[in-house]
């Protein structure tokens, strides 16, 4: 997975994402978003608390055929842009 950055001032940035990083991240998940959820207002909780992480780890094995799929491109109003490739 290839994440590209670019910001309204010409910086473009490029991370590249192995599929087995991102999958041992959501691994780890519980661990994050237990730490993270004091920081999440009340009200919003219930989005975060609706996230099956082992279903997401499992959707990410199915990427793995899809090789080239744009996931995500995005232009923000501030000429911001972000493109996420499998």
């Amino acid at each position: 997975m290839r994440i590209y950055i670019k910001t309204d001032d010409g910086k473009s940035f490029k991370i590249p994402a192995p599929l087995w990083l991102v999958k041992g991240a959501l691994g780890l998940g519980n661990f994050g978003l237990s730490i993270g959820r004091k920081y999440i207002p009340e009200e919003q909780r219930h989005y975060v608390d609706s996230i099956d992480l082992r279903e997401l780890r499992h959707g990410f094995d199915v990427l793995k055929e899809y090789k080239g799929l744009v996931l995500v491109d995005v232009k923000a109003g501030d000429g911001t842009e972000v493109k996420i490739i499998v």
